[in-house]
């Protein structure tokens, strides 16, 4: 498959700076890259989040981004690291991640280990002042210009599409209501290697792409941007690589950086330009 912007090679050490498609390094992550996540299930939840400062953005229908809408965002030059500044990420132990191995601030990342798409509305996860919250009452309480969406890992293997299609819009619904100006990006649920297929029945990569197609509709539905990351974290086959990931699933801070990395060379606003 073709890579977007640069695939980290296992083997980088946490220090090195991925280059944002052929331009200077985009962000330099904290700690070192163990191969694993650890499953993240022993993390714990973000500190009470501060409010992020945004300008509001101009409608779609002054921009253009209405265009954007029904498609994968395509590539584009990349757009400064500050980009995400006024972003909150919201997802399950894969988002936590990224605040967990430093590659954005606490602050910014509404996730829990385990949560899926029936949980998320409901199950209260985020600490801010000392109260546990839903991830929408967390965000509620923010003021971003930016969500970045990746659910659906816990559950590919177990819960029914139409019913995880169902909840994912509820999701959106709700931030949309919240958070009326802020430009929503759905993110593609990532791969597994192909050691995880063999061992866990159903969470499949056949499966997972089956699912980010409702996805990407559903998005289109909900008038969302919708981002298909798997492509920057894949191999050839379509399989997260065996070398990346101990557990098949998770992975360290150098693919976080690849993550990363796409985001900025597939925003909307670059697509226009």
């Amino acid at each position: 498959m073709k890579r977007i912007c640069h695939i980290a090679a296992a083997a980088l050490a946490a220090s090195l700076l991925l280059a944002s498609c052929g331009g200077e390094p985009l962000l330099s992550p904290i700690g070192e890259n163990s191969g694993t996540e650890s499953s993240a299930a022993d993390s714990s939840t973000p500190s009470a989040p501060e409010n992020l400062t945004s300008s509001e953005p101009e409608s779609s229908e002054e921009t253009g981004l209405e265009s954007l809408i029904g498609e994968p965002i395509p590539e584009s030059d990349p757009a400064d690291a500050s980009y995400l500044d006024d972003a909150i990420f919201i997802g399950d132990s894969l988002t936590s991640g990224l605040s967990l191995y430093g590659v954005l601030p606490e602050e910014q990342v509404l996730a829990d280990t385990g949560i899926n798409p029936q949980t998320i509305l409901d199950k209260a996860c985020i600490e801010q002042d000392g109260v546990e919250k839903t991830v929408v009452e967390a965000a509620a309480s923010l003021s971003p210009a930016k969500i970045y969406i990746m659910l659906g890992a816990n559950g590919v293997a177990f819960l029914n599409f139409d019913d995880i299609i169902s909840w994912y819009g509820e999701l959106i619904d709700e931030l949309q209501a919240d958070h009326p100006d802020a430009m929503i990006y759905v993110q593609s649920v990532l791969p597994v290697t192909r050691g995880k297929e063999l061992e866990q029945e159903n969470l499949t990569n056949a499966r997972i792409t089956e699912l980010n197609g409702m996805i990407a509709d559903m998005a289109a539905e909900k008038q969302v941007f919708y981002l298909n990351v798997s492509e920057a974290i894949a191999d050839e086959n379509g399989y997260l690589p065996d070398d990346l990931s101990a557990d098949g699933m998770h992975f360290g801070v150098s693919t976080y950086n690849v993550w990363i990395d796409y985001l900025l060379c597939h925003t909307a606003e670059g697509a226009l330009q």
